[in-house]
């Protein structure tokens, strides 16, 4: 399979959002370099999410998903 190309990703990254902005859980998503070092979308959650299959691939993307916590502010 060829490589992702960048806009193939930032599109892929939109989708992802758009399904998963509504999930209590997810916290956000950015692009990154997978294992392999292909371009692939970074999905962060603050926790697993429970009873939901996240997509590993959107088209020729790669998605990947880790688990951030609750993200804060720094202290001024």
């Amino acid at each position: 399979m060829d490589d992702p190309t960048l806009e193939e990703v930032r599109d892929a990254k939109a989708e992802i959002i758009r399904r998963l902005k509504g999930h209590g859980d997810f916290v956000g998503a950015g692009i990154g370099r997978g294992r392999d070092g292909k371009l692939v979308v970074q999905v962060n959650w603050r926790v697993a999410p429970a009873g939901l299959a996240p997509p590993a691939r959107i088209g020729k993307v790669a998605v990947t998903h880790q688990v951030v916590g609750s993200l804060k502010p720094f202290a001024e």
